[in-house]
């Protein structure tokens, strides 16, 4: 080869590393890579809640918010009439620490949508927290008209020494649709059962008489801790299931809960404005 021809080889060469420095300076940097983008965009709960706020992965960052009522793995923030769960694990025990700092949440479209924590920020500095827990959450309905329209019924006006009253709440033929009536309790309790001292239950405690509560899921269980816990009343819509025959039965006065006259169903409980089913999945 000619060293003519050997140095036009060599200032290609140089040519091309001249024009790649260039091209990875416009690129600032090769080998480099620019700050990386927080996926979580923030927004306040409601404008999240409302799809005000939007993210692709539906990662959002709030303000710790201020718990309405937090047990096991489940809390509850109130907005108004409104309610919004936040899930996150051991919430019941850490939910007080997370005041002042920054949450990393999920939103979860379900029965209902809800958000689930990912992790926390304080200062700067991350926390990721662990996703891998179990929880049940209130199932949230809207009534149907007829629903609506559930008429009223004396409920604590039953009195255990004449059952008359609460048979009128029974069907009238054996297998017939079940009655279901709204009323108030002021007074329900978490009790061991008298048929089983050795198993909890809860009571519809009336001054003259008291129903068992059954078959409840844990959703509307979670709702009456909620409930009690706050000293509010039980409003919703009410089923009986069985009445007391036999007078002996009724006439025993258990410590707590007074005089069972029988058993009944919570259908769905309003709180704030919103209903819970209470009974069933």
């Amino acid at each position: 080869m000619s060293l003519k021809r050997s140095a036009h080889s060599r200032g290609l060469v140089l040519l091309l590393g001249v024009a790649t420095l260039l091209s990875c300076l416009g690129l600032a940097g090769c080998g480099k890579q620019g700050p990386a983008v927080d996926p979580y965009v923030y927004g306040s709960l409601r404008a999240i809640t409302r799809g005000v706020v939007q993210s692709p992965n539906y990662l959002f960052e709030i303000d710790a918010p201020k718990f309405e009522y937090v047990k096991g793995n489940v809390g509850i923030v109130r907005n108004g009439n409104l309610l919004e769960f936040l899930v996150a694990k051991d919430l019941e025990q850490n939910a007080a620490s997370y005041q002042g700092a920054l949450l990393g949440v999920k939103r979860i479209f379900g029965q209902p949508s809800h958000l689930k924590l990912r992790r926390v920020k304080r200062n700067g500095q991350i926390s990721v927290v662990d996703t891998a827990f179990a929880y049940v959450l209130p199932r949230v309905i809207k009534l149907t008209a007829a629903q609506t329209q559930t008429p009223g019924a004396p409920l604590p006006d039953l009195d255990w020494k004449n059952v008359d009253d609460a048979k009128n709440y029974l069907p009238k033929d054996p297998g017939g649709p079940p009655i279901q009536v709204q009323s108030l309790v002021a007074r329900f309790v978490r009790a061991p059962l008298p048929s089983d001292p050795g198993k909890q239950g809860w009571f519809a405690v009336f001054p003259n008489a008291t129903l068992e509560i059954v078959d409840l899921n844990p959703g509307g269980e979670w709702m009456l801790e909620l409930l009690a816990a706050k000293q509010l009343p039980l409003l919703g819509s009410f089923t009986l299931t069985e009445v007391f025959e036999n007078y002996a039965d009724r006439s025993t006065d258990h410590p707590v809960l007074g005089h069972l006259v029988g058993r009944m169903r919570i259908n769905w409980l309003r709180y704030a404005n919103t209903f819970i089913k209470a009974t069933g999945n």
